[in-house]
């Protein structure tokens, strides 16, 4: 379905490490502070929004969030609305959940059946693959072509791609390194917006069900920040509560409850189980984040079981173990999901107060949401209110260095 190139989707090997090797040295601790001003900026710019039109806030999220992963990716500014690369990105992440379901189609059970033709009964799998794998070559192409007419103009931004490209070995394929270069780019939004967008989802529907929880983290922001500015990962270690928030929001509604399978190489042993090589496990992460003998009361969103003498406690098992995937298949755009998903929610909760939606005498209206079975759970839609918790919001929002 033109995915080949995802790296999460491809088996080990030369292929799978020249992709992996790129995205981890592109992302790691060291490149973090490289990609600072961009999701401020862009938490400035959902901010904004926010204050703006604050009833369509989902379109907000997931504009910011695809906007601050083209600018880190590719230095590439996208329109205040309607932007191509989001719209296309998005069509292409819709395909692709409903690919990755283990069972979704019959191909994945009969195999054989990759080798009838498109008419045949059964085979209605291979007329969705050549219309969706139109939106998987706009994933790729598009924004990668955007970025080299920039460059050739001399007016590109620093960013993921423009150091690989120029950081490539003129002694080795440079064909070759630009390939990888291209597919790994591409795999960084396919990896990040939704999965992003889902956590800030159930973030504002955590903070409106639990009213408690919101007042304490914003008692916890006041305290460090005072009326005036708006919160900076330099802020991070006096911000305990915060930190423990997002981290509940991982495991409280997990974003990915079954991970991408993966094939044994060599034989194994699970207590007990022997599981020979070729082997298709699927690691359940919606049972490990809601195993009561780690997470007491799971169904409970409480960032304190994370808390300890006012400070994270490390020996509670982080849910960043499932969160991101397993072994050498983990993430490797981890650090850019937690640090703008810790930035937006802090700074959300400094600038605006999160209520459920009211009725005409004002009263509250009960949601009861419910979330969309998918490789990538989203809430389904839900109203929120965000009123600014001061004269002095807009006034900080708009003069936030961005």
């Amino acid at each position: 379905m033109g995915w080949a190139w995802n790296l999460a989707l491809m088996s080990y090997g030369d292929e799978w490490r020249a992709h992996r090797r790129l995205a981890a040295r592109g992302f790691d601790a060291q490149a973090m502070p490289k990609f600072n001003h961009a999701f401020t900026r862009n938490t400035r710019g959902l901010l904004r929004r926010l204050l703006e039109s604050p009833e369509a806030w989902n379109e907000h999220v997931r504009h910011e969030v695809g906007a601050m992963i083209i600018e880190i990716t590719y230095g590439l500014d996208v329109l205040p609305k309607n932007d191509p690369f989001i719209e296309s990105a998005d069509k292409g992440l819709a395909t692709l959940a409903l690919a990755v379901v283990p069972g979704a189609f019959l191909v994945d059970t009969l195999p054989i059946l990759k080798h009838v033709p498109s008419w045949f009964p059964g085979a209605g799998f291979k007329r969705k693959a050549k219309e969706w794998k139109r939106y998987a070559d706009e994933v790729l192409e598009a924004p990668y072509k955007a970025l080299k007419e920039e460059m050739a103009n001399g007016a590109a931004k620093p960013s993921f791609v423009q150091r690989c490209l120029q950081d490539m070995d003129p002694n080795i394929d440079t064909t070759n390194q630009e390939r990888v270069i291209k597919n790994t780019a591409a795999e960084m939004y396919v990896a990040g917006a939704d999965t992003s967008a889902s956590f800030l989802a159930t973030f504002l529907l955590a903070m409106i069900q639990y009213p408690k929880v919101q007042r304490r983290a914003q008692a916890e922001l006041d305290s460090v920040l005072g009326p005036d500015r708006l919160p900076t990962f330099g802020d991070m270690p006096s911000l305990p509560y915060l930190s423990a928030i997002t981290k509940e929001c991982f495991r409280w509604e997990v974003v990915t409850p079954i991970s991408i399978p993966h094939m044994l190489t060599e034989d194994d042993e699970y207590r007990g189980w022997f599981l020979p090589s070729g082997t298709v496990v699927i690691p359940n992460s919606w049972a490990i984040m809601n195993d009561p003998t780690v997470y007491p009361d799971p169904s409970v969103f409480n960032p304190e079981r994370f808390l300890k003498d006012g400070k994270i406690d490390l020996e509670v098992q982080d849910p960043q173990l499932a969160a991101f995937g397993y072994g050498r298949r983990i993430c490797p755009g981890m650090r850019v999901a937690n640090a703008f998903t810790w930035l937006s929610a802090g700074s959300i909760l400094a600038s605006f107060n999160i209520s459920k939606p009211a009725a005409k005498d004002g009263t509250p209206i009960e949601l009861n949401v419910k979330y969309r079975s998918s490789s990538i759970r989203h809430p389904e839609a839900f109203d929120c209110l965000f009123k600014p918790r001061s004269e002095n919001t807009r006034d900080m929002i708009g003069s936030a260095d961005a």
